[in-house]
């Protein structure tokens, strides 16, 4: 994960600035659209070797607003958590009014 994420920053890093509403390259997609494609398979197969279910895929979706700027600074921003992936429970805090 940690080599992926590195040469994303390497390869988009220089290009920030860039217009990435236009299409990446041949594809059909645009710059922005693909690099937020490239997020979430990697959130998702980071996920996927943590939590380490066999039988399934994790019900996981990333969504990007479309007014989101920058995306390559989103993206790369939320490749590392501090410490060690552990298991740990989870369970849904509601904001008290």
């Amino acid at each position: 994960m940690t080599a992926a994420v590195a040469e994303t920053q390497r390869v988009l890093g220089p290009h920030t600035d860039a217009d990435w509403s236009v299409p990446a390259g041949p594809l059909e997609w645009s710059c922005r659209d693909t690099a937020v494609h490239i997020a979430h398979d990697l959130l998702a197969y980071a996920t996927q070797l943590t939590a380490g279910p066999t039988d399934a895929y994790l019900p996981l979706d990333l969504t990007v607003r479309p007014e989101a700027t920058p995306v390559l600074l989103w993206c790369t921003g939320r490749t590392s958590l501090p410490g060690h992936p552990r298991r740990t429970s989870w369970t849904w805090q509601a904001a008290r009014t």
